[in-house]
């Protein structure tokens, strides 16, 4: 099969699997006399398996190995090594989800004072947050550089 139908298969796209294949993540395919490559089924298994596997948020690295080894016959291996990986994997996500949590009440907090131009401060903000909140413009403290102030 040839790199698109590769693609289309795999969850890939042409452009990334050339990318992996630069990058050592994918091994280079055979080429036919006309130059193009040439894809097996085990290239298509390796290739499927680090798009699930990137899908779900491993680092680039990490997924070619973990497909590597399931397209060498070594699933057993990639099944057992899986469980700790994605349980770091979704440690990483929760700590993620607490800092957007942290920065949307930060936002909401920032965006209520805004309007009405009073000054709350329920929820710890930015040092630059702050002097938003106290700015009367005459000083130019929230003017953007270069640009009109208020």
């Amino acid at each position: 099969m040839r790199i698109g139908e590769l693609a289309d298969r795999s969850g890939l796209t042409a452009p990334t699997v050339r990318f992996y294949e630069r990058e050592g993540l994918l091994p280079q395919p055979a080429r036919g006399d006309n130059g193009y490559r040439e894809y097996s089924d085990i290239d298509l298994d390796r290739a499927s398996n680090l798009a699930l596997f990137r899908g779900l948020g491993l680092e680039a690295a990490e997924a070619a190995r973990l497909a590597d080894q399931c397209a060498t016959g070594h699933c057993d291996l990639t099944w057992s090594e899986l469980p700790p990986l994605l349980e770091r994997q979704r440690a990483t996500i929760a700590q993620r989800v607490a800092e957007l949590t942290d920065l949307d009440a930060r936002l909401a907090a920032l965006q209520a004072m805004v309007p009405t131009g009073r000054s709350i401060e329920p929820i710890p903000i930015q040092l630059e947050e702050h002097a938003m909140t106290h700015c009367t413009c005459d000083d130019g403290c929230c003017c953007p550089p270069g640009g009109p102030c208020c």
